[in-house]
């Protein structure tokens, strides 16, 4: 059943528009994916359970998606527009020196994951479970982030230092972060959310400091452009 052949109401029902009961439903239903998604797991979790956390009926979910990865897909989204909101809200407000900035948006990445553990689950661990799809979905979505970290870290940079070594940089903080995540909120490292932060920062703070050898470096020894 596609989207468009999806049955939804028509009529005003009690002053509502039928417009916004489904986005009241939709929304019930989102919230209980981030809960089920982020507690038990993509295999875990099937359409009916969604439906009995949201209280509503297997009717009302297809009238908004049309399986368990389309909903996740949803509910990947609204947890990665979040984790973006905040990071670029505190690159906004920081002052403008490189470590104010890596600071700024690492911080504010960082906690949003540990505020909700549920988020850093959706995020990192379950999008390859959710098909392949959806993998390359959560793929292209962190590459979002590690741009933003370049953008972030490009006017502290020569202006000759080549993308892709920038981009390196950024590509590897991105998976640091997933990384130290998973296993700080799996109980694997004895740190606090404070010493992460710190110790991210001064990857990235190192990292450019790499970025500039290799820019320096010989040309000769750089792989050629294909």
């Amino acid at each position: 059943m596609s989207t468009t052949e999806r049955r939804r109401p028509v009529r005003p029902y009690g002053g509502i528009s039928a417009e916004q009961r489904v986005a009241e439903r939709r929304e019930r239903l989102v919230e209980a994916g981030l809960e089920e998604f982020g507690t038990r797991g993509v295999r875990s979790t099937g359409v009916k359970d969604v439906c009995g956390r949201a209280g509503l009926t297997d009717r009302y979910f297809y009238e908004s998606f049309e399986d368990s990865s389309e909903l996740f897909t949803a509910v990947f989204d609204r947890a990665t527009a979040h984790l973006f909101e905040v990071a670029v809200g505190a690159l906004s407000e920081a002052s403008a020196t490189a470590e104010a900035q890596a600071r700024a948006v690492i911080e504010a990445y960082v906690r949003a994951l540990a505020d909700d553990p549920r988020v850093a689950r959706v995020v990192f661990v379950e999008a390859p479970s959710a098909g392949p799809e959806v993998e390359l979905h959560m793929r292209t979505t962190l590459r979002r982030f590690a741009q933003l970290v370049v953008l972030s870290a490009r006017p502290y940079l020569p202006a000759d230092m080549p993308d892709e070594v920038l981009r390196f940089g950024a590509m590897a903080l991105v998976g640091a972060i997933e990384r130290l995540m998973i296993e700080w909120q799996d109980g694997e490292l004895a740190l606090s959310i404070e010493q992460i932060i710190d110790y991210l920062v001064g990857m990235l703070l190192a990292a450019r400091s790499i970025a500039h050898a290799a820019n320096a470096g010989p040309a000769s020894k750089r792989p050629a452009r294909k």
